[in-house]
């Protein structure tokens, strides 16, 4: 009870913090500060975008090519930016894009080398940490369901946010959500 009271204590104040951070990349870009902008969205948002495209993509290394790919097609957008939506669901609509077409090019490019199918099956037949078990059970979710849970729990949007970033109603996400960790309970007994 203790931890959700100073739980309850702490997000406003995080919202807040974060809330003045976005008032002063606005104030750069209104100022047409594009390389301080930059830099600043840079610093605060690298990891959870890192984050998000590790969850989306499964793989860090792609992740990380792509959170680079993430920042760069910012760059090119930031004199467009206008507003109308708070500055991390714009970058994080446009990170959930570039990862769901890094997705679809490497649907089409699938090629499988002789080692692979040794390496997973081996890889299988070693027991998992339960951390590696939950990523491993996340994996088999339906891909909206991965992304809800990657959106809420590792990115800690709210369920608005989530919303709004997935293009779904609230009460959409919700279900998603209580769906994905009613089959992760069920797979991790």
């Amino acid at each position: 009870m203790r931890l959700q009271t100073f739980l309850a204590t702490v997000a406003p104040v995080r919202e807040y913090q974060e809330n003045r951070m976005d008032q002063d990349i606005q104030q750069l870009l209104s100022e047409r500060r594009y390389d301080e902008a930059l830099e600043q969205l840079v610093d605060r948002y690298r990891h959870k975008v890192f984050r998000l495209a590790v969850a989306m993509l499964r793989d860090p290394g792609l992740a990380e090519e792509t959170a680079q790919e993430v920042f760069l097609k910012i760059w090119r957008a930031l004199p467009g930016y206008n507003g109308q939506a708070s500055l991390s669901t714009w970058l994080y609509a446009i990170a959930r894009n570039t990862c769901l077409s890094q997705i679809r090019y490497r649907r089409l490019r699938v090629t499988v080398t002789l080692e692979e199918p040794a390496a997973r099956t081996a890889s299988a037949s070693q027991p998992d940490s339960g951390y590696l078990d939950v990523r491993r059970h996340m994996e088999e979710l339906p891909e909206v369901q991965r992304q809800v849970l990657a959106l809420f729990y590792l990115q800690e949007k709210s369920y608005d946010d989530v919303a709004a970033l997935l293009d779904m109603p609230v009460g959409t996400v919700k279900s998603h959500l209580h769906r994905a960790r009613r089959a992760l309970a069920d797979r991790l007994r």
